[in-house]
């Protein structure tokens, strides 16, 4: 018998268990900011990431410090992030089109963000939610898996995810199901072999798609 998912039980749940990562609490409120780490964080992790934006940031936080920065030196800040130098061209780009059409602001409509080279769906949505403090759904491999094994949604990708959950996730929760969830993917249910038994949600949990796993099985 295929068990209810309480989305919102299962997010309050996770609430307290999970506390907020140290970039999205640092760069809440903060659109430009948000925007640059977000890039700099794709295919890598924040625990190597966060250390590298502080760095960068200290020696440049604005689009005009940073699109007057030489690339080299750019280059170097970040020089441990995987595929730095296409990122640091993307930044570069980014912070120069801010200046020239935006008033150096970062804007937060999402059509407007996915102009930008190297923003998708994923990165925009954190902009809005973290930066704008507005709602966004950032759906990243975490989320899409997490929902679908839960039998939320059944989605094919994570842009598929992000169109379900904008029609049947409540907006209040909108801006906390990625970090969540993120957390949730990395620590408990993990693409190969979840931990379902040390899994705080498992009650509410249809394990859809689980073959092999470390715990309690349908």
């Amino acid at each position: 018998m295929k068990k209810k998912v309480n989305i919102k039980l299962i997010l309050e749940t996770l609430e307290g268990k999970y506390s907020i990562p140290m970039m999205a609490e640092i760069y809440t409120g903060n659109p430009y900011k948000s925007l640059v780490s977000c890039i700099l964080s794709l295919r890598n992790r924040d625990e190597i990431t966060f250390p590298i934006a502080e760095k960068l940031f200290k020696a440049a936080d604005t689009p005009k410090k940073i699109a007057e920065m030489p690339y080299d030196k750019l280059c170097s800040y970040i020089k441990s992030i995987n595929y730095y130098k296409t990122k640091a061209e993307n930044i570069q780009t980014i912070s120069r089109t801010l200046l020239e059409r935006y008033k150096g602001q970062v804007p937060d409509d999402m059509d407007e963000l996915l102009k930008f080279r190297g923003v998708g769906r994923k990165t925009a949505n954190i902009v809005i939610s973290v930066g704008f403090e507005k709602p966004g759904i950032a759906v990243d491999t975490h989320v899409h898996r997490i929902c679908n094994r839960l039998g939320y949604v059944n989605t094919k990708n994570p842009d598929e995810t992000e169109m379900e959950l904008r029609k049947k996730l409540p907006q209040d929760y909108w801006r906390v199901i990625n970090r969540l969830f993120v957390l949730h993917g990395k620590n408990i249910c993990k693409p190969v072999n979840p931990m379902c038994n040390a899994c705080s949600i498992i009650d509410y949990c249809n394990q859809v798609g689980v073959i092999k796993n470390r715990g309690k099985q349908r």
